[in-house]
């Protein structure tokens, strides 16, 4: 089933709260850049989804409660990348992030970072599997090179060694 994808544009409205935003963060954040996807980037699965592997990446801030929390005080932003087992109990999860609202997801962190969803849609057979392991970075990196240039890959090294067919992305 071929899939058309349109590109999505911005009115002028949008166009002026973007740049009204990054103005506002280059007046923090030294080296700020703007880098962007030329493309949409999808790959359709090539199989049931009640044959894949799935797993979690983030980009809200999520870690153990047990592991180094990210440097929310650097003005360069935290690239580093935290790895989550996904039997993590989610009582053991924590939230380091100070560029969005979080409120709710501290209440339930399943709602940006849905561990327990992933495990009942794998009982009840939706999923064929869970991987070993999911992965959350802090999504506020205003000089985003070493997050493209090494974070990045190495995420998408691991996940591609774990076997994990479909990526469950979200966001803080």
């Amino acid at each position: 089933m071929a899939v058309e994808y349109k590109q999505w544009e911005f009115s002028s409205q949008e166009q002026q709260k973007f740049q009204d935003w990054m103005d506002r963060i280059k007046t923090g954040h030294t080296g700020t850049q703007d880098i962007r996807n030329q493309k949409i980037n999808f790959t359709p699965l090539t199989k049931p989804l009640s044959e894949c592997t799935v797993t979690v990446v983030s980009t809200g801030g999520v870690h153990r409660k047990s592991d180094q929390a990210y440097d929310v005080a650097n003005p360069h932003g935290d690239w580093s990348f935290r790895e989550i087992p996904t039997d993590t109990d989610i009582s053991d999860l924590a939230i380091t992030h100070t560029h969005y609202n979080h409120v709710e997801a501290d209440r339930d962190i399943n709602c940006m970072f849905p561990l327990d969803r992933l495990r009942e849609l794998r009982d009840l057979g939706v999923i064929g599997g869970i991987a070993p392991m999911a992965y959350s970075i802090m999504g506020f990196v205003p000089n985003p090179v070493h997050l493209v240039e090494e974070t990045a890959p190495e995420l998408a090294r691991r996940v591609r060694s774990e076997g994990v067919d479909l990526v469950v992305m979200t966001c803080g």
